[in-house]
């Protein structure tokens, strides 16, 4: 008889938090539809307020930690510019809620501190702010692993790889089991057919939507987000490298113009050049500028492709993950080497002086999309890792 784990999760957060929890929703609702009850098991979300009871002589706090407590097994948190409402044990019902999954070595835990400045700014409370930071010190002193984002659309894809590889290699094997199916076949399971009716029930407990799994179609679309990002990537470097040559050519030149004699002419000339090379760093930006949403879009989808890739692939025993994990590694590797490159040019670009209004401009507008580009490497750099750990 077939067997379905039921993994519930509990979403812990004040109320500030709100794009955020229809990301949840979302991740949760692909994860089942994709490699869920082919794997036997299914995601549930719980909610406070659907989900709990009224409880005479209690706190709000109190019952939510009685009822909900006991039935989840991963929490996940998120904060972003509150804690929340102190509770008479904790600095917060969310800190509260929290620090009670990490006394529980049956709880998993995904915490997130959401980075992104509001709209609004004068959302903005210093003493809130001060609390999170000094709970954030606290999980840092207690060893405690959590992660910031600095987007809805980050979020997304980092809980997606995060929750996928933590459903595999941690819950797999948790005994949080319950009946599928109560047609009385457990009764005959000690009958010398029980073999055939455990495939009888196989059959009849098929999930359809597996049906809709095209394990060589997954790992297309993954392989070309890996192609974009590549093509992108090799397309910024060429225009780094060429606007490279070009700088060294145009220092040459200046080299040679600061040695005339004639003032008037040495001015000239130092102009003619300033603005070629103010030309030539604003090319150099438009076409970076250009290249960067189709890299940033890319990027993150990779691993999270990758992510369902490899699950999928587990769940049937293929070998099909392994050219998409090269891939991938390839990828990282030259990311990782880029990402000192523009570190190495952004710093090149701060340093070069001022010298008149249409160079200034274009400087400033290439330190600011260099810096764009910098972080988003660094963000696709983090995904992929998560996305790699064994």
């Amino acid at each position: 008889m077939k067997q379905i784990k039921e993994i519930k999760l509990f979403v812990s957060c004040p109320s500030d938090i709100v794009d955020e929890l229809d990301s949840v929703k979302l991740v949760v609702e692909d994860i089942n539809k994709t490699m869920g009850e082919q794997n036997s098991y299914v995601l549930k979300l719980l909610n406070w307020k659907t989900d709990t009871y009224t409880q005479i002589g209690s706190d709000a706090q109190e019952v939510i930690n009685n009822q909900i407590e006991s039935q989840y097994d991963i929490l996940v948190g998120l904060v972003w510019l509150k804690l929340g409402t102190p509770t008479k044990r904790d600095k917060s019902g969310t800190v509260e809620e929290i620090n009670r999954a990490l006394k529980n070595n049956e709880k998993e835990q995904l915490i997130y501190f959401k980075t992104a400045p509001p709209t609004d700014i004068t959302k903005i409370n210093p003493e809130e702010l001060k609390k999170i930071n000094q709970f954030k010190n606290e999980l840092g002193d207690k060893g405690v692993l959590y992660h910031e984002f600095s987007s809805t659309t980050k979020f997304e894809s980092l809980f997606r790889i995060q929750l996928t590889k933590l459903i595999y290699d941690k819950l797999s094997n948790k005994d949080i089991t319950k009946n599928a199916d109560s047609r009385g076949l457990s009764e005959i399971v000690e009958d010398k057919y029980s073999h055939i009716t455990n495939l009888i029930a196989e059959v009849e407990n098929f999930d359809e939507r597996i049906i809709e799994l095209d394990i060589f179609n997954s790992v297309e679309v993954a392989e070309s987000h890996l192609n974009l990002v590549t093509t992108s990537l090799n397309s910024m470097s060429e225009s780094m490298n060429d606007w490279t040559i070009k700088m060294e050519s145009r220092s040459k030149e200046m080299n040679v113009v600061n040695n005339i004699k004639d003032q008037r002419l040495k001015l000239s000339k130092q102009k003619i050049i300033i603005n070629l090379l103010a030309s030539e760093l604003l090319d150099f930006n438009n076409r970076i500028k250009n290249e960067l949403p189709i890299f940033s879009e890319n990027f993150r989808k990779v691993g999270s492709s990758y992510s369902n890739v490899l699950l999928i692939a587990k769940s049937f025993n293929t070998n099909e993950v392994e050219g998409i994990k090269e891939s991938a590694k390839s990828l990282l590797i030259s990311s990782e080497n880029s990402l000192e490159s523009l570190a190495t040019l952004l710093k090149t670009i701060m340093e070069l002086p001022p010298l008149n209004f249409k160079f200034n401009k274009a400087k400033r507008e290439t330190e600011i999309t260099i810096k764009d580009l910098t972080l988003e490497t660094m963000e696709g750099i983090k995904l992929l890792n998560e996305a790699l750990k064994d």
